[in-house]
């Protein structure tokens, strides 16, 4: 017998009523349980207990083989059914779960959890066929179940059953009252059953039971234009247009009417109506101006023409947080940065919280290197998102770039605090890299290297970080087989990056394979490494300290005095040294 984990499993909440049950052994012809001895019931009861008690204390298989022998005492037990249909279901043996779930149903029909299981288990594989009869049924027995209706019309209509699908709506309108998803329903579908009369009629007692919101009437004129019945929705806009001349849902219906009888100057006279009217809804004006852009955009024309657009906009009416937003999407549509910062500043004067210019502006900034502002607006952020990380992430960044490392460190840590486990990986591993590099310039190797453990969770191809523990646990000559094989890994990611392939080599320096060292260190003495900002003065150290232990002084009095040349401040205390003693000194 197959072990499993657990015997109940979510069922996913649908609903579910009486079906027959075919092939349920133990039924009597009226339906009714067979009734049993005493004995035989007194037997029954006990090792239905049994079974009960051994699966709320876990104990699966055993309650399985109890639940059998129940079964085979009372062979129309009806909690047993369920009770192993649900076992079968965690198995995944549906044959086996749909006979003993709809034999309870059948056996138990007033039994609610029954049907709710089997309807569940029915529209979980997608069985319409089955699982409608079952819901029909519970809709008898529940008239009142507008969410059993519910699902009864998703399935009719699945099954282009629609007039059932209407019959099932008419009774849910009856429940709820009427509506405009019920009735935008039932109009949709009385059109797909070609009967527009019934459909319009739909629209038509909607707008009867709301007279005072003329938006119901523009409606019924909006699908008779939607139908190419242009004189019958003209008519109607302008019974709306006589009762209330500035209802906007008909000035936003008259764009449609315009474009489609081709009255091209109607549609502009209305659509700048709308779009610089001060008594049109701000949402109204942002939807047209889009749709104005992506017109503009289809027909391949300039952007002088929809910025000109904005420009009226924003003179016409006050701004606001929807309108300027869509502007600076265009903005960076049409990559027009000089003009997207300023847009965005122009959001956070309206709304100094909003998290999408803030994250843009910070990202502008870091992309031109100005990390005091990076500084700033990430320090704005936290002030608003505390729980937010990638605004500690940069602002830690953009004072370990300007040099304020204590900072840098006191925010990271700060930042740590609010990973979760929906949090971006990569910003978690770049941010410990980066606190590894901050404790180990502030002489705490061993909290570097736990930072640089942290990291390699999170991202284990983290390559800088790969690169710096390894080169530090070298500087410490400490695990320098684990720090070899984190830096094969760096070179064989980036075999072109000398910072890496110097790291390596002098690894190998450092476990005394000079003549490996020498082929590696090779590979970044070529070009002008004189004025190669990736060769700095520290690595040419170490090829003259590699050139020294290989055999080399020529060549490596030749690299100390570049390196003593070029400068830099990870050049040894004992450089001077080696140049005038002529020979490697290990500081």
């Amino acid at each position: 017998m197959r072990r499993v984990r657990k015997f109940f499993v979510g069922i996913c909440g649908a609903l579910c009523a009486l079906m027959l049950c075919t092939g349920c052994r133990t039924t009597t012809a009226a339906g009714q349980a067979q009734g049993l001895p005493d004995e035989a019931q007194r037997r029954f009861d006990y090792y239905y207990l049994e079974a009960v008690k051994h699966k709320l204390a876990g104990h699966y298989d055993d309650a399985f083989t109890l639940y059998k022998h129940c079964l085979d005492i009372k062979p129309d037990a009806g909690e047993v059914l369920y009770d192993l249909g649900l076992y079968y279901l965690t198995l995944g043996d549906s044959a086996q779960c749909d006979r003993h779930l709809s034999c309870a149903a059948a056996l138990e029909p007033d039994n609610i959890y029954y049907k709710e299981v089997l309807a569940s288990f029915y529209l979980r594989h997608r069985n319409n066929q089955k699982a409608a009869p079952v819901l029909e049924d519970m809709v008898r027995c529940n008239p009142a179940r507008s969410d059993v209706l519910a699902q009864l019309v998703r399935i009719y209509m699945d099954g282009e059953d629609y007039q059932d699908a209407i019959r099932a709506l008419d009774r849910i309108e009856t429940l709820e009252g009427r509506n405009m998803s019920i009735s935008m329903e039932k109009f949709r579908l009385y059109r797909e059953l070609k009967q527009d009369d019934k459909a319009f009629a739909e629209l038509e007692a909607l707008a009867k039971e709301n007279p005072n919101d003329l938006s119901y009437r523009v409606l019924i004129g909006d699908q008779y234009l939607l139908a190419g019945q242009q004189e019958r929705a003209l008519a109607i806009y302008e019974e709306v247009r006589a009762e209330e001349p500035e209802n906007q849902a008909l000035r936003m219906s008259m764009l449609d009417y315009y474009k489609q009888t081709k009255q091209d100057s109607l549609y502009q006279k209305e659509l700048d109506g709308l779009l610089y009217g001060k008594s049109t809804d701000e949402r109204a004006r942002v939807v047209l101006m889009r749709n104005f852009i992506v017109e503009k955009e289809n027909a391949h024309a300039d952007s002088t023409e929809v910025l000109r657009v904005f420009d009226r906009i924003f003179t016409a009416v006050p701004e606001t947080v929807d309108m300027l937003t869509l502007y600076a999407s265009y903005l960076q549509l049409k990559h027009i940065d000089g003009a997207l910062e300023p847009a965005l500043e122009r959001i956070l004067k309206l709304e100094p919280d909003n998290q999408g210019a803030l994250f843009q502006l910070m990202q502008l900034a870091a992309r031109e290197d100005d990390y005091r502002k990076v500084a700033d607006i990430c320090a704005q952020g936290i002030s608003h998102y505390p729980d937010q990380l990638p605004y500690y992430f940069y602002l830690g960044f953009s004072s370990y770039q300007l040099g304020e490392q204590e900072k840098a460190l006191d925010v990271f840590r700060k930042g740590v605090k609010q990973i979760k486990p929906d949090t971006d990986r990569g910003i978690v591993s770049d941010m410990y890299s980066i606190m590894g590099d901050l404790y180990y310039s502030n002489g705490l190797a061993d909290s570097a290297f736990m930072a640089y453990d942290s990291c390699l969770v999170y991202n284990p191809d983290n390559v800088g970080c790969l690169n710096n523990y390894a080169y530090y646990l070298s500087l410490e000559k400490r695990d320098l087989d684990k720090a070899e094989e984190m830096s094969h890994r760096t070179i064989v990611a980036e075999p072109g990056n000398k910072t890496f392939i110097d790291t390596y080599a002098w690894i190998l320096f450092i476990k005394g394979r000079y003549a490996e060292a020498k082929l590696y260190i090779d590979r970044v003495l070529v070009g002008d490494i004189e004025h190669d900002e990736d060769v700095s003065g520290g690595v040419l150290e170490h090829a003259g300290d590699i050139y020294a232990c290989w055999g080399d002084m020529e060549g490596a009095l030749k690299y100390w005095k570049m390196a003593e040349a070029k400068g830099g401040d990870d050049l040894s205390k004992v450089l001077k040294q080696k140049i005038r003693l002529k020979k490697y000194i290990a500081e």
